[in-house]
């Protein structure tokens, strides 16, 4: 028997909900008391949407759950649009991602509010990419999209390689004139860009354990690794370019109901990478919870 099934319905309509953060923090290595760190991050809130794949062609509709903002919208112009589209085949895959936010919020900790960085401009470029040793006997989307059924369990080692491509500047300056001197190079001069170039490459391992033929499971997946960046950073009228090496993690879990006629699952992410650079090392953070349920047709 096949470990691994095809549904005869290949279309489906799938509502979900769920809820995000993101947050980039700059984390001073010269002091180590948390004050002088700072915390950027998109006006970001729960989220309700409908997904539609017919014919091999997928459409989504989202939106943001009105009134549950980190501020409220009317007292922010802070914003931010994000794309993304994704492929997998039995031993290979990819994610494309990008992201423009116009603003961010700022939070430090001597002051326990949020302000709006209206001067402040992110840009965020990349794909992951996906080697699946055990592709014959795993799905990774039986797993993860429900597409397929695992009717047994099975796991795989998982490469993940992703090249990215980030940029944050600001017409005035990324770092607030009191803490300059405890970040980046130290330079009190305003700091008007930073950009990377980053390659990271992160082994992991990911297991579908399945009941009752598959139509339970809980699919746990954790990666691990390091790369390199190139950075350019601008102080002043001065550029400040050169080579550093990143670390990550990616903890993923998907659990739930695949039957024949429609699925419900429960998935948690969370994604975080760390640039050491100069006196600051930057930890770029990504956490998703969500609730989809699906009908094939």
């Amino acid at each position: 028997a096949s470990l691994v099934e095809n549904f005869s319905k290949k279309n489906y309509v799938q509502p979900y909900i769920g809820t995000f953060s993101r947050s980039l923090l700059f984390n001073s290595n010269e002091k180590k008391d948390g004050m002088h760190d700072i915390l950027f991050s998109p006006n970001s809130a729960p989220f309700a949407g409908l997904s539609l794949s017919y014919k091999k062609v997928n459409l989504y509709l989202e939106a943001s759950l009105p009134n549950t903002e980190l501020v409220n919208k009317e007292n922010t112009s802070v914003r931010s649009v994000s794309l993304f589209a994704h492929h997998f085949k039995e031993k290979f895959g990819i994610t494309a991602f990008a992201s423009y936010n116009k603003g961010l919020l700022m939070y430090m900790p001597n002051n326990e509010t949020y302000g709006d960085r209206n001067d402040l401009r992110m840009i965020t470029i990349g794909a992951h990419l996906y080697t699946i040793f055990n592709g014959k006997q795993f799905s990774y989307s039986a797993a993860n999209s429900l597409t397929k059924l695992q009717t047994k369990s099975r796991g795989s080692v998982m490469l993940m390689v992703s090249p990215v491509f980030r940029r944050l500047f600001s017409t005035e300056s990324i770092l607030p004139d009191s803490l300059r001197q405890f970040h980046l190079n130290g330079a009190v001069t305003p700091s008007n860009s930073l950009q990377f170039v980053a390659l990271q490459c992160r082994p992991g391992y990911t297991y579908n354990f399945v009941f009752n033929h598959g139509k339970y499971f809980i699919a746990p997946a954790v990666y691990v690794g390091g790369g390199t960046e190139y950075h350019s950073y601008k102080s002043g009228d001065q550029w400040h370019k050169g080579f550093n090496y990143t670390t990550g993690y990616r903890i993923k879990t998907v659990a739930g109901v695949n039957a024949k006629n429609c699925f419900l699952s429960l998935e948690f992410l969370r994604d975080s990478n760390t640039s050491y650079l100069y006196k600051t090392n930057i930890r770029n953070t990504y956490t998703e919870m969500s609730c989809n349920f699906g009908m094939r047709f």
